[in-house]
């Protein structure tokens, strides 16, 4: 009698013990899924705002053109392109910038003779960081701009000269020369223009010319962003947040000095609960501006059974605005 008694007291603390342990190991397995899900949100903002705060360097002078045409590609050289991908659908968002090694981003072309340019040389004020087979644009030829290879440098300060191919119009209209750099087997290594999109559950990234996606931060599964815009092209404070369905233009790409950026991580197990979270899961929050539009953004939650954290954050284009 007192060894079954012993026995099913012993019984009856295993039974405790093992329930402990059962709630403690799903508590630490809830904790190890919302550890990863916050470190893969952080990581997306990181290398969103790590690119989109470089973007615009050196094409601010080129917001006139509508496109830049190189050779067989042309892009269009905004310093940030959002997608729109509708109401409960991913955006993309195109970065672009240059990051010349010599830290100059162009020259200012100066009247020779009667010309900025002739046919096959660009009239300069200085050669400073410009090299053959360098890539380089001038803002004469609004809202189409070709760019070109520098063949030749030659002149000095004030009269300098940059020779170039292919050949384009003379012209005697005041403009700049922006510095697109280098290049190696037809691709510009000093530009960059990088996309960013949702793939299968994680953020892709991809670069010009052929954006091929690839994966840069696991279990990313939603990506939305907003222009922070102005009422004019001289003002630094943003007045309303609008969608990448309001297209950009040359009169309005100089406006945007802000952009407001969420996205959504989701943890990579499933459990087996129905898990307590707000659903739909606000990315957005709403933010008074005179546009009198929502901007509110959420997203529909469509498992509960994983965990979705959202992260957002709104990053100034310093580059636009240190050009003013």
């Amino acid at each position: 009698m007192e060894l079954l008694i012993g026995l099913t007291i012993s019984l009856m603390g295993l039974a405790a013990v093992s329930s402990m342990m059962v709630t403690f190991s799903k508590k630490r397995g809830a904790i190890t899924q919302t550890m990863a899900t916050q470190d893969n949100g952080v990581m997306a903002l990181y290398r969103l705002e790590r690119d989109i705060s470089q973007a615009g360097y050196g094409l601010a002078p080129l917001q006139g053109c509508n496109t830049v045409v190189d050779g067989v590609n042309s892009f269009v050289p905004y310093p940030i392109v959002i997608a729109d991908g509708g109401s409960g659908v991913s955006d993309s968002i195109l970065v672009q910038g240059t990051n010349p090694a010599s830290g100059i981003p162009g020259t200012e072309l100066t009247v020779v003779s009667g010309n900025t340019m002739t046919t096959n040389a660009y009239n300069v004020r200085s050669t400073t960081g410009f090299s053959v087979n360098d890539k380089v644009v001038t803002t004469n030829f609004i809202p189409t701009c070709t760019m070109t290879t520098v063949t030749a440098l030659g002149g000095v300060v004030g009269a300098a000269t940059v020779s170039y191919t292919p050949a384009l119009a003379a012209s005697s209209a005041a403009g700049y020369l922006v510095f697109f750099g280098a290049s190696s087997a037809g691709v510009l290594t000093e530009f960059f223009s990088r996309t960013y999109a949702i793939g299968t559950n994680a953020l892709t990234v991809g670069d010009y010319p052929t954006y091929t996606a690839n994966n840069l931060v696991d279990d990313i599964v939603f990506l939305k962003a907003q222009y922070g815009m102005t009422d004019s092209n001289t003002s630094t404070t943003v007045t309303r947040w609008v969608s990448g369905a309001t297209a950009l233009s040359g009169a309005t790409v100089g406006r945007v000095i802000a952009i407001r950026i969420g996205v959504v991580a989701r943890s990579s197990a499933r459990e087996n609960e129905v898990i307590e979270q707000p659903n739909p899961l606000p990315i957005f929050p709403e933010l008074a501006d005179s546009s009198g539009t929502t901007d509110a953004v959420s997203f529909t939650i469509p498992d509960t059974r994983s965990r979705y954290r959202a992260y957002t954050t709104i990053i100034p284009l310093k580059n636009v605005i240190w050009t003013r």
